[in-house]
Formats: C-alpha cells, structure tokens, sequence
C-alpha cells in the first residue's frame, strides 16, 4: 500500500513536468492571402471614385445624361441649354393642366391661361446645378444617376399673376358654397329625397400661392386643396311635403327674357308619416319614397316647341294723333304692356302694370270723362289701350276678372266692348285661363292702337262678338236762361249723347259647333243737350222827328221893313 502511494506519487510529478504544447499533434495553418482580383477590383473602384470625383469637380457643363423635364440638356454649356429649353418646351404645356381637387370636385386649370413664360435661363441653371450642390458622396452619386439617364432637373417658369388669380376666381365662386338644402325629385311611381350637401370653405390665398409654386416648377401633379366644411341641413319631411304635394303644373316660360323655359312640376301624393320612417337618421345619401305621381299635361319639350307659335286675338282702334297730348298718353300706356307675358293662371291688371298716370311719369292732361262732363286730367285717354286689349281679350276667349264700362258711349269701341279704368278706383282684370303662356302685343302707330294676344291654340277655335241693345234712351233738350244773352241768342253748353242698356256676347265656335256665352252687361248713361238763351230785351226805339222843309234858294235881294216880317209861305202850317 505505501509503495503504490509513492509510485503514483512519482508518476504524479512526472506528469507535473512533461508537458505538450497546445498545437501539438495538430496541422499548422497557412497564412491568408487577399486575391488578385480583389485586389484589382479595388484598386478599379478607387481609380473609377478618383475619377468620378474630378469629373464631378472639374466638368464644365451640364452633365450628360441630365434632363428638364423631358428635354435633354446633358452635356451643353447653360447657354446652349437654355436655347434647347426654349424651343422645345412649348409643347409641353400647351395642352396640360393643374388639376385642383376640391371636396369631391376636381377643377382643370389650363397651364396656358397661366403660364406667363418658360424660365428658360432659370431652367438651365436648375440643369447645370445637378451635381453641384451636397457633399462630395452626394454630388457624386447624382452625378451617376445622370449618367445612367436617371437625373432630371426642374422645368421653371413664370407665372401669370392675373391670369391665375382669375381661374381661382372662377373656380371659388362654384366650389366656394353654403350648405344645400336636400332636394327631391318626382320619379315614376315614387318620390326620390337627395340629402343636403355641406358648405365648402378654403384659404384661396393659401391655395393661389400653393399653385404658383407648382406653375413656377411646372408641376402639373393634381393639387387638392385643405377645405373646411359646414354641415349639411337634415332633411325636413313636413317642409319638403308641403313643396312637393299638390297638383300637376305645366312648364311656363321665364317673364325676364320670355324665352327661358322652366320645367314642368308633377302633382305628388304620398304618405307623410311613411315618408318620415323610411328617412329616418337622414345619414343616407338618398331615399325612395312610394308616392302617387300624376304627369303634367305641358312638358318643357312641347312647350319649347309650341311657344308663342299662334296668334289669339288682334283688335285695332283708331285715334285722332293730331291730338297730341292725347296720343302720347296712349303711347306710354302701350309700352308699358307691350311684352307683358301671363303664364297659366296669372292675372293681369292694367293698373298694376300701366301705374298710376302722373306727370313725372310722362303723363299730360288730355280730355277724359268726369262727372258727366270732358275735362283734362293727366293720362286722359289711357281707357283706350284697356278698352282696345279688352277687345282682344274677348276675342281670345280668356276670363275676365274685373271690368267696367264707360259712363257714356265711346266712339272708338263698339257698344259693349270698351272698358274704363281709373287708377286706384276701376281697374281692367283677365286671367290666362289657357294651358300655354300667352303674351301681349301693344302699340300705337298711324293713327290706331293695336293689341295683339300670341299664344298657343290647342283647338280650331274661333270667337266673335254680338251686342243685343235691351233700351235706348234718347236725350232730351235742356234750356237754360243766360242772362248775358239777348233774347234770340242762345249758345250750346252740353251736347247731347244716346244711352244704352246692353247684353254683349261671345259666339264660340269650335269643332263644328257654335255657342253663345255672355260677356257683359253694360249700361251708359243718355246726356241731355243744355241750351243758354238768351234774356235781355232789346231797347225800344225813340220815333223819329219830321224834317223841315227846305228852304227856297233866295236870287232876289232881301226885303225890308215890314215885308221881311212876313211869315215865308208854308211856316204856318208847319207850326
């Protein structure tokens, strides 16, 4: 035991002191060595970088491969860029456009309305800039990128300050809005609700300096513009219930320029309470509404068509124009109701649109009938154009709504068709009782006063006039005593005019039959003749005294003494 001990303890030390290195019983390795072409590469790379480096720092001109736009300027001195810019740039706005979106509208600017000029020198700069600006690793690769056909340089321009100020103008009074009302329309067998649309609102002077700047580089990229919106108003069932229920209108015609046709309306029923469930929220777009609809009878087709096309009624009186004052009054009243169009059941009032016939108007005195007698008044003679359109009314068989007569016979209308207006007091009325507008025709030329009604005639209808006189009554002769007169003398101071009670009818005929309808009853009033005669008495006359007789022509010399005493022969007896 104590011998093992001391063998391993021996062997232990050996094994203390003979020691192996680490690598021992392994193979070395060899060292490395970086290959050729490595190394050639490299030794490439930085002669390549060495002289893509002077060639960034020391080329001249614009380097080659460097666009404007699409214009190809690369290798040219700023000079010659600038040349090529200007001739081939023209067409590269010449049909372009700024698209500005704005809400759910996109708007086209054409570049030409704002384009004032290419910079072309400006342009080139922006060409010969390319690789000059960075630092060196910067101006380098953009230097490749031209190289390799990937650089293009900005096109600039001058923008025409005026120009875009007015497109923006344009463009802001359409997408500028406040908020919309919903809307509806009739459809076949229902009635469509559209929901509002919200107010747009924008910076315009943000939006113009924003689009100058795309001008000025000529970037035609569409621009959408930074609104502010108001919201919509909701729909309303009852308010759009009381716009859309009722009966059927026909299209009419504008009253502003006569020509302007505005479209026909259909008559609408339908359930309000179902109207207000199907609504709802009202957060949708549109909704359908079941609904009763009754087409109108004249579309804005078969108006435009038909308008205007027939003439109704044309009536002529005549005139005395050597009575000027007179015939001016009538003048003015015919150009206010020259033109004046009535579409289906509007009224017509020749105070309304005649007016009140006062000197600062135009107006002079001119006899007219007052209190029985002929006395000048402003607008004397305006009862003419009524009573002539009156005329033309009955002939074209529209409703008459407020007439009068004379108080006396006139001599320019027949009995029973003039008619009389005092303004603020009579009036003449009539309704379009037709289903196309119609329009009057008034004027005064040669001594006659026209009116002719134009509309459409849907029938062969014809209208005449017949006046029955139920009593005539005749004037009578009034004598007055005057004073400043002699007996004998006598000066007419009234003349005398016939009354008359009558029946005036229309006769319609039409599809082959005739009626008779009543158009009025008129009654005038007789005017007696007054007389003045006179009441002063001639002076008697005094009777006239005997001459004397002549005396004898004396040839002998006279007598003397108690000879010329003697009374002459013939004294006696006279005495």
């Amino acid at each position: 035991m104590e011998k093992q001990v001391k063998k391993a303890g021996k062997g232990a030390h050996t094994a203390r002191h003979i020691k192996k290195t680490p690598d021992a019983g392994k193979k070395q390795k060899k060292p490395f060595h970086v290959p050729l072409a490595v190394w050639i590469i490299g030794a490439a790379l930085v002669v390549l970088l060495a002289v893509l480096c002077g060639f960034t720092y020391l080329y001249p001109r614009v380097f080659p491969g460097v666009t404007v736009g699409p214009i190809p300027v690369g290798g040219m001195d700023r000079t010659a860029a600038a040349a090529r810019i200007q001739e081939q740039s023209a067409p590269l706005y010449q049909d372009a456009a700024v698209s500005v979106m704005i809400y759910e509208t996109t708007y086209d600017i054409p570049v030409r309305d704002v384009l004032q000029q290419v910079d072309t020198a400006q342009s080139a700069e922006n060409a010969y800039a390319v690789g000059r600006t960075g630092n060196p690793f910067v101006r380098m690769w953009d230097v490749a990128c031209a190289l390799l056909g990937r650089k293009e340089a900005q096109l600039a321009a001058a923008v025409d300050e005026d120009g875009l100020k007015k497109a923006l103008e344009e463009i802001a009074a359409e997408a500028i809005t406040e908020p919309v009302e919903p809307s509806w329309e009739a459809a076949k067998d229902s009635l469509i609700i559209h929901a509002g649309k919200p107010g747009v609102h924008f910076d315009a002077d943000a939006v113009e300096q924003a689009l100058t700047e795309k001008i000025r580089l000529m970037d035609f990229e569409p621009y959408e513009v930074s609104t502010e919106l108001t919201d919509a108003p909701k729909i309303d069932v009852e308010k759009i219930a009381a716009e859309a229920i009722g009966d059927p209108v026909g299209a009419t015609v504008s009253k502003e320029d006569g020509k302007t046709i505005l479209p026909e309306k259909a008559g609408v029923q339908f359930d309000i309470a179902e109207a207000k469930t199907i609504v709802g929220d009202g957060s949708a777009a549109q909704y359908t509404i079941p609904a009763e609809i009754t087409p109108a009878n004249v579309t804005a087709a078969d108006l435009k068509e038909k308008l205007f096309r027939d003439t109704l009624a044309r009536t002529a009186t005549s005139l005395n124009e050597g009575n000027v004052a007179r015939t001016g009054n009538v003048r003015l009243a015919s150009k206010a109701i020259n033109g004046t169009i009535l579409n289906p059941g509007d009224e017509f009032s020749y105070n309304g649109v005649v007016g009140e016939r006062t000197a600062a108007r135009g107006y002079r005195p001119a006899g007219a009938y007052v209190n029985g007698k002929v006395v000048d008044e402003f607008g004397g003679g305006v009862c003419q154009p009524s009573s002539t359109l009156y005329m033309a009314v009955l002939r074209a068989d529209l409703e008459v709504t407020e007439r009068h007569n004379h108080s006396f016979t006139v001599a320019y209308t027949p009995l029973g068709e003039d008619a009389t207006v005092d303004y603020g007091n009579l009036d003449f009325r009539f309704r379009n009782n037709t289903a196309y507008p119609v329009k009057i025709l008034a004027e005064q030329s040669g001594g006659q006063m026209i009116m002719t009604i134009v509309g459409t005639k849907t029938s062969d209808k014809t209208v005449s006039t017949r006046t029955e006189v139920l009593a005539t009554y005749a004037p009578q002769t009034v004598e007055k005593k005057d004073n400043s007169m002699k007996v004998g003398e006598t000066r007419v101071d009234v003349t005398p005019i016939t009354g008359y009670s009558t029946r005036t009818y229309k006769v319609i005929t039409e599809n082959g039959k005739t009626t008779e309808v009543l158009a009025n009853k008129s009654n005038y009033v007789k005017r007696d003749k007054v007389v003045y005669v006179g009441t002063i008495q001639p002076k008697p006359t005094a009777p006239e005294k005997p001459k004397e007789p002549e005396k004898p022509e004396e040839t002998d010399p006279p007598q003397t003494g108690a000879e010329s005493a003697a009374p002459a022969p013939g004294e006696e007896a006279a005495a």
